[in-house]
Protein backbone atom coordinates (compact mmCIF):
# COMPACT_ATOMS: atom_id res chain seq x y z
CA UNK A 1 0.00 0.00 0.00
CA UNK A 2 1.13 3.00 -0.70
CA UNK A 3 -0.03 5.20 2.32
CA UNK A 4 1.62 4.35 5.47
CA UNK A 5 0.64 5.34 8.70
CA UNK A 6 3.64 7.45 8.69
CA UNK A 7 3.05 9.29 5.57
CA UNK A 8 -0.63 9.81 6.73
CA UNK A 9 0.34 11.83 10.20
CA UNK A 10 3.20 13.91 8.42
CA UNK A 11 0.42 14.88 5.84
CA UNK A 12 -1.81 15.66 8.91
CA UNK A 13 1.03 17.59 10.34
CA UNK A 14 1.80 19.39 7.32
CA UNK A 15 -1.82 20.52 6.81
CA UNK A 16 -2.42 21.50 10.27
CA UNK A 17 0.90 23.44 10.18
CA UNK A 18 -0.43 25.09 7.10
CA UNK A 19 -3.49 26.70 9.05
CA UNK A 20 -1.73 27.51 12.10
CA UNK A 21 1.45 29.20 11.21
CA UNK A 22 -0.82 32.24 8.92
CA UNK A 23 -3.12 32.39 12.14
CA UNK A 24 -0.03 32.63 14.22
CA UNK A 25 1.22 35.62 12.41
CA UNK A 26 -1.42 37.17 11.43
CA UNK A 27 -4.47 36.85 13.63
CA UNK A 28 -7.02 39.61 12.45
CA UNK A 29 -6.87 38.90 8.94
CA UNK A 30 -7.29 34.87 9.73
CA UNK A 31 -10.24 35.39 11.78
CA UNK A 32 -11.71 37.74 8.79
CA UNK A 33 -10.79 34.57 6.43
CA UNK A 34 -12.66 32.26 8.96
CA UNK A 35 -15.99 34.05 9.43
CA UNK A 36 -16.25 34.27 5.64
CA UNK A 37 -16.23 31.14 5.71
CA UNK A 38 -18.00 29.52 9.08
CA UNK A 39 -20.96 32.17 7.69
CA UNK A 40 -21.59 30.56 5.15
CA UNK A 41 -23.59 27.06 5.36
CA UNK A 42 -23.13 26.29 2.27
CA UNK A 43 -19.34 26.14 2.13
CA UNK A 44 -19.35 24.33 5.45
CA UNK A 45 -21.40 21.50 4.01
CA UNK A 46 -19.15 21.48 1.01
CA UNK A 47 -16.34 21.43 3.60
CA UNK A 48 -18.01 18.19 5.21
CA UNK A 49 -17.69 16.14 2.68
CA UNK A 50 -13.71 17.23 2.55
CA UNK A 51 -13.54 15.84 5.85
CA UNK A 52 -16.13 12.38 5.02
CA UNK A 53 -12.66 11.86 2.18
CA UNK A 54 -10.04 12.28 4.63
CA UNK A 55 -11.72 10.34 7.90
CA UNK A 56 -12.33 7.04 5.34
CA UNK A 57 -8.84 7.64 4.14
CA UNK A 58 -7.92 7.31 7.91
CA UNK A 59 -10.08 4.58 8.50
CA UNK A 60 -9.71 2.80 5.34
CA UNK A 61 -5.44 2.19 6.75
CA UNK A 62 -6.43 1.43 10.17
CA UNK A 63 -10.32 1.28 11.87
CA UNK A 64 -9.38 -0.98 15.30
CA UNK A 65 -8.04 0.22 18.18
CA UNK A 66 -4.79 -1.07 18.81
CA UNK A 67 -1.83 -0.75 21.22
CA UNK A 68 1.07 1.12 20.29
CA UNK A 69 0.93 4.69 18.83
CA UNK A 70 -1.03 3.24 15.69
CA UNK A 71 -4.20 4.05 17.94
CA UNK A 72 -3.54 7.90 16.73
CA UNK A 73 -4.92 6.73 12.81
CA UNK A 74 -8.19 5.25 14.20
CA UNK A 75 -8.69 7.96 16.85
CA UNK A 76 -8.21 10.69 14.23
CA UNK A 77 -10.25 8.56 11.34
CA UNK A 78 -13.24 8.85 14.02
CA UNK A 79 -12.98 12.02 15.23
CA UNK A 80 -13.26 13.45 11.68
CA UNK A 81 -15.58 11.38 10.97
CA UNK A 82 -17.83 12.96 13.74
CA UNK A 83 -16.81 16.20 12.57
CA UNK A 84 -17.75 15.52 9.51
CA UNK A 85 -21.20 14.41 10.20
CA UNK A 86 -21.97 17.22 12.99
CA UNK A 87 -20.53 20.00 9.88
CA UNK A 88 -23.08 18.22 7.43
CA UNK A 89 -26.28 17.68 9.95
CA UNK A 90 -25.41 21.62 11.92
CA UNK A 91 -23.71 23.51 9.55
CA UNK A 92 -24.84 26.89 11.58
CA UNK A 93 -22.50 25.53 14.64
CA UNK A 94 -19.29 26.17 13.49
CA UNK A 95 -20.12 29.82 13.38
CA UNK A 96 -21.55 29.37 16.81
CA UNK A 97 -18.32 27.21 17.98
CA UNK A 98 -15.92 30.23 16.17
CA UNK A 99 -17.32 33.05 17.71
CA UNK A 100 -16.59 31.67 21.20
CA UNK A 101 -12.91 30.56 20.46
CA UNK A 102 -11.25 31.70 17.42
CA UNK A 103 -13.28 35.21 16.72
CA UNK A 104 -13.52 35.90 20.41
CA UNK A 105 -10.28 37.80 20.45
CA UNK A 106 -6.62 37.86 18.48
CA UNK A 107 -4.86 36.34 21.72
CA UNK A 108 -7.43 33.14 21.86
CA UNK A 109 -6.79 32.62 17.77
CA UNK A 110 -2.88 33.13 18.31
CA UNK A 111 -3.15 30.69 21.29
CA UNK A 112 -5.09 27.77 19.92
CA UNK A 113 -3.08 27.94 16.69
CA UNK A 114 0.02 27.82 18.84
CA UNK A 115 -1.27 24.90 20.64
CA UNK A 116 -2.41 23.05 17.05
CA UNK A 117 1.20 23.83 16.03
CA UNK A 118 2.38 21.97 19.08
CA UNK A 119 0.31 19.05 18.34
CA UNK A 120 1.51 18.90 14.44
CA UNK A 121 4.82 18.91 15.81
CA UNK A 122 4.04 16.18 18.03
CA UNK A 123 2.41 14.08 15.17
CA UNK A 124 5.76 14.47 13.10
CA UNK A 125 7.24 13.17 15.97
CA UNK A 126 5.64 10.11 16.14
CA UNK A 127 5.67 9.46 12.59
CA UNK A 128 9.54 9.61 12.44
CA UNK A 129 10.28 8.40 15.50
CA UNK A 130 8.04 5.90 16.93
CA UNK A 131 5.75 4.12 13.87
Amino acid sequence: MFITPSLLLIGLAIFMAAICIPAILSPEKWQKEVKKIVSNESLVRILSLFAFLVSFLFLSLHFKFTGGWLIIIPIVGWLVLLKALVLLWFPALPYEMAKKTYLHSEGATALISFIGLVIAIGLTYVALYQL
